[in-house]
């Protein structure tokens, strides 16, 4: 056996052992390089059997090229027939390598494939990042001037003999700036929301105007936004003369709380019910300067992620870029988010499934919502019609 000969039996034995190898390892079985996979196992399957058959040429024309004197029939006339043999296999030799060329050619596009999708990812990636830097700066940015009471105490001394006593003590209060920044802002702007539909929830039936509490609490969520001095809030049930009533009230209790400097933050009803109102700045003044931009960048955000499912993501790995997005709100951001949306100008958030489907509201803390419809029985249709495999809507339902 020849040097060459034997070389080919080696390579031919290797490259079906890597074949076998890569044909039962399981770690190579993951479905992403599923199809890759079989591009190598077939390589290295049609290499072995190209090299083995090299091998069995060689060991059968191997000792007539080195003794001719071992041929024992002239074999000069059977050249036609080596012509035919050859005219039959030129062309099996040439399709195994257009097979192997187009095999490369398709690696290779896979390949680019592959590398045009990370591009897209670092792309999307890139944006995904810039506009959760900018969420993250919009909460920041939230500020609301208001007042506090600072205390300070001043004691008068006079001179007995050689010594000094006290001889006056007093407390002055002053009122100084206080703010009310980043994520605090929700938690006050919540409590403003609950007192606003208290009060009117009251007014409506002081004055017996029958309106029902939807409408209440719709309008309740307009005087929130826009603020009791704006005329924006209005209503195509609410009559004109009793929403005049309704704003004279609350601006009379913003006048209190901001005449007694927020000490005065517990409001008794007539029907001997208490209206909390722990905010440290003047009430009722509206937020449309600070929520309006706020969830129309969040509303993009969640908007530009979903839609990239199925061109560039699975539902998993969208579901898993909005919980990125979600980890940056807090319990209060999610609850104003429910409000906003149940009662507020958000309907367009469940057009899409935002809240259901991609769960932008798995973190609302269900036992802080008053008044307006239970999260659980709002959603009530499609908790139903969740699997187990899909995961509970709400986080609170997986404890």
């Amino acid at each position: 056996m020849s040097f060459f000969t034997f070389l080919f039996l080696v390579f031919s034995i290797i490259t079906f052992g890597i074949f076998i190898y890569r044909l039962f390892d399981d770690n190579t079985n993951d479905k992403p390089s599923f199809g890759k996979r079989k591009i190598f196992n077939s390589s290295y399957l049609l290499l072995s059997s190209c090299c083995f058959v090299l091998f069995l040429s060689l060991s059968f024309v191997n000792g007539y090229l080195v003794e001719p004197s071992l041929l024992k029939h002239d074999y000069t006339k059977i050249g036609a027939y080596g012509d035919f043999v050859g005219g039959i296999l030129n062309p099996v030799v040439a399709f195994i390598g257009i097979v192997a060329a187009s095999l490369a050619f398709y690696v290779q596009y896979k390949a680019n494939t592959q590398f045009q999708k990370q591009f897209q990812v670092q792309q999307f990636e890139s944006q995904f990042y810039e506009m959760l830097r900018l969420h993250k700066e919009n909460i920041n940015e939230m500020k609301i001037t208001g007042y506090d009471i600072s205390t300070q105490d001043s004691i008068e001394y006079a001179m007995v003999g050689e010594n000094y006593i006290e001889k006056n003590k007093s407390t002055t209060n002053l009122q100084i700036v206080k703010y009310t920044e980043g994520r605090k802002v929700f938690v006050t702007m919540s409590t403003e929301l609950i007192a606003i539909y208290e009060f009117l929830e009251y007014y409506n039936i002081l004055y017996k105007t029958s309106i029902t509490k939807d409408e209440l609490l719709s309008f309740a969520y307009k005087l929130f936004f826009f603020g009791v001095k704006s005329d924006i809030p209005a209503s195509e049930i609410i009559l004109d003369e009793d929403i005049g009533k309704f704003k004279r009230h609350l601006n009379n209790i913003r006048s209190r709380h901001k005449e007694s400097i927020g000490v005065n933050n517990l409001f008794q009803r007539q029907d001997m019910k208490s209206v909390e109102l722990y905010v440290k700045y003047s009430p009722f003044s509206g937020h449309e300067s600070r929520l309006g931009h706020y969830y129309r960048h969040l509303y993009s955000t969640v908007k530009f992620v979903v839609g990239k499912e199925n061109e560039l993501f699975t539902y998993k790995e969208v579901r898993g870029y909005l919980k990125i997005l979600r980890s940056q709100m807090s319990n209060d951001e999610q609850l104003m988010l429910y409000y906003n949306c149940v009662i507020g100008f958000g309907k367009d958030w469940e057009l899409n499934g935002y809240l259901t489907k991609y769960r932008m509201l798995h973190n609302l803390p269900i036992n802080k919502v008053k008044y307006a419809p239970n999260p659980r029985e709002y959603f009530s249709e499609y908790i139903s019609s969740l699997n187990k495999d899909e995961g509970s809507l709400f986080e609170w339902d997986e404890l």
